[in-house]
């Protein structure tokens, strides 16, 4: 990765970035976030590009900073991670200097309190402008580590990638908790802002489908969730165990840990059954403030927009049923929800059904 020398001067666009055409306004400045935009090299097998979002808060940033650790340990330099930070102070660059020090560059979204939807939207904006043609997005509550294994956990996602057949769309190494996206996939379909947070993936899996991409599941490491904070101070940068995460709170689903035991190259490879040993209360903050009631309104808007046009809340189409939506939806649209009506079903309860 080549970057970019940080000048005060802004350049701007404009970029429609969801199916009701939205219209959000990107800054490319460096100075008002941390470090240089990267550009790529043109080596798809080197030149890396790894998204994580920063919604704002402390706690949020402690959770960033864990991520991050688990990233640059697995192999990510810090030219290849790019944090999209819509806090309205920007958190994750003016609240840790393990982030200004560790990340490649802090890019503060304009307007701040951006939606997951939204971000999602900019992150692939920006690849496309940086001249990326694939990237990688990381949940900021997601570990990832290659302990135990024959590879190192980036050399491996990016080799997969590039071997990856030519209709991929996006590539799960552990569910999307750390995925690829082809940017000009997820330019085409983008996701569609009016489901703005949960149901967001599952609308966007079954739309990028439609559109002729497929959705692959690979394993490049192991990728562990981790609801909770690892004491501070940051421990050493260095890739730490399963065990050693799961001791601290990490888990993994029962899908993707059928999937690592399937495609590991540990000669041990079920972890013990380790118990978290830490006090974690007060960690997550459920005061009924009013960015909680906004989010709560949002969520429940979404969850009817889905129904509406889905039929259901169901999130188990992908892949692999995309010729039954295609017979339920036959006059489906990527980007127009409108025009993608569902034809009647006996299935469906009857106040479900297009009037």
């Amino acid at each position: 990765i080549r970057p970019i020398i940080s000048t005060a001067t802004a350049t701007t666009t404009t970029a429609t970035t969801s199916a009701e055409s939205s219209i959000i306004t990107i800054t490319d400045a460096a100075a008002a976030g941390g470090g240089a935009p990267p550009r790529y090299g043109g080596n798809a097998k080197t030149d890396a590009l790894l998204f994580l979002f920063c919604p704002g808060g402390n706690t949020t940033v402690r959770f960033v900073e864990q991520a991050v650790l688990s990233s640059r340990a697995a192999g990510f330099a810090k030219e290849h991670i790019v944090i999209i930070d819509t806090s309205p102070n920007t958190h994750c660059y003016s609240d840790s200097a393990f982030l200004r020090a560790e990340v490649g560059y802090v890019y503060p979204t304009i307007p701040s309190d951006m939606t997951f939807a939204m971000m999602q939207n900019v992150a692939w904006n920006l690849a496309q402008r940086w001249g990326f043609p694939y990237y990688f997005w990381q949940h900021a509550d997601v570990v990832i580590t290659h302990e135990g294994e024959n590879e190192e956990f980036a050399t491996k996602a990016m080799r997969i990638v590039n071997v990856a057949p030519p209709d991929w769309g996006q590539i799960q190494f552990g569910y999307d908790l750390f995925a690829a996206y082809r940017t000009e996939a997820v330019a085409r379909v983008r996701w569609d802002q009016g489901i703005s947070h949960y149901l967001a993936d599952c609308d966007f899996h079954i739309r990028i489908q439609f559109a002729g991409y497929r959705i692959l599941s690979s394993y490049a490491g192991i990728v562990l969730h981790i609801k909770t904070l690892i004491p501070s101070p940051l421990p050493e940068m260095k890739s730490y165990s399963i065990d050693w995460y799961k001791e601290r709170g990490a888990f993994e689903t029962r899908p993707i840990k059928n999937n690592r035991i399937r495609h590991t190259t540990n000669p041990n490879p079920d972890s013990r059954r380790s118990q978290a040993k830490l006090d974690f209360r007060g960690v997550k903050d459920i005061s009924l403030n009013a960015t909680q009631t906004r989010y709560d309104f949002e969520h429940e808007a979404a969850e009817k927009y889905y129904m509406s046009k889905w039929g259901s809340l169901h999130c188990d189409w992908n892949p692999g049923k995309i010729e039954f939506i295609r017979k339920e939806f036959p006059r489906f649209d990527i980007n127009d929800a409108g025009a993608a009506r569902r034809i009647p079903s006996r299935e469906m309860p009857a106040r479900q059904r297009e009037k």
